[in-house]
């Protein structure tokens, strides 16, 4: 079997493992399945892809309780773009919305460009990313001038932060923009201070004790901070850690003081190749811990994988 067919098998199992375990998540109604099927056909397979830039990665989340699901893939844009222009005028995707992704897209040049779909609140949500680093003048000049704007640049200022790794825009109703932010600090202990840190510049109030006791044991120097914005305000925040064990997972979700599914192990299992990271979210006076997986071909039912190295994936 060539590299092309075996790429292509496992690109068609990962696609059927994502369907699979919609089967699993309450929050997942039928009126939302032509929505998710909708993203899943729109992304390239290996065939569209350049032979130079073959590569497609998917991501998927669970939230800890369940209420959350989310799924993302990026690319060359060579064999992104294309589809995502189909999928997003499947969509009926605004003007405005389709002038901000070109006029991004042209200022920053990304080398790695996909789109992403997810549920939660009882809406599906869509959108598109970016996920090769760029430097946070080039990112700062997107922003008008509003309050999180400067609530950014000074945090980005205060700890000389040069680059994003990640910039995520939805589209539609009350549409959003995210950035991830690597943390500064060559240590852990470095790395979660200044994500405490953060949280106290964005939210007004640190990560808890618990929490940060908890995340100070995970070995790996790999933490990075999301930063949600809507309506020129931050609404959201997050502490993105490298993946660790499912057990200790659970362990993070009691520090943060908020719930684990019981199915959440099973599905964790039979959905991903291991766990990829993991985020304390705040938003307001709600959090949440969501579980990020690379979808692999595991079938459903399969007892839980080993647990993942703490190193990112």
């Amino acid at each position: 079997m060539s590299s092309l067919d075996l790429a292509l098998q496992r690109a068609l199992a990962v696609r059927l493992n994502l369907q699979i375990s919609l089967s699993q998540l309450s929050i997942v109604e039928e009126w939302m399945d032509i929505h998710l099927d909708r993203w899943l056909e729109h992304n390239p397979m290996p065939p569209d892809m350049p032979p130079d830039g073959d590569v497609v990665s998917y991501l998927a989340m669970i939230g800890s309780d369940l209420r959350r699901v989310w799924w993302g893939a990026w690319g060359d844009p060579r064999g992104f773009v294309p589809k995502m222009a189909d999928y997003f005028k499947l969509c009926n995707i605004a003007k405005s919305d389709a002038a901000l992704l070109d006029g991004i897209g042209e200022q920053l040049e990304p080398k790695l460009v996909g789109s992403w779909i997810g549920v939660w609140g009882g809406k599906v949500t869509t959108g598109w990313h970016f996920w090769d680093p760029h430097p946070w003048s080039s990112v700062e000049a997107m922003f008008g001038t509003h309050e999180a704007k400067f609530q950014l640049k000074k945090f980005v200022e205060d700890n000389q932060i040069e680059r994003i790794d990640r910039f995520t825009q939805s589209i539609g109703d009350s549409a959003f923009s995210e950035i991830e932010i690597a943390m500064p600090g060559q240590t852990v202990a470095e790395q979660v201070t200044a994500l405490s840190a953060a949280f106290t510049h964005f939210t007004g109030a640190p990560l808890e004790a618990a929490l940060v006791e908890r995340l100070r044991g995970v070995s790996a120097p790999q933490f990075s901070l999301s930063v949600r914005i809507r309506g020129g305000k931050v609404s959201r925040v997050g502490a993105l850690a490298p993946g660790i064990a499912l057990a200790d997972i659970e362990k993070l979700c009691t520090d943060a003081k908020v719930g684990v599914d019981p199915k959440l192990s099973k599905i964790v299992g039979a959905l991903g190749d291991g766990i990829a990271r993991v985020e304390y979210g705040r938003a307001g006076d709600k959090a949440g811990v969501d579980v990020y997986l690379e979808p692999g071909e595991l079938a459903q039912g399969n007892p839980a994988p080993p647990p993942a190295p703490t190193e990112a994936n």
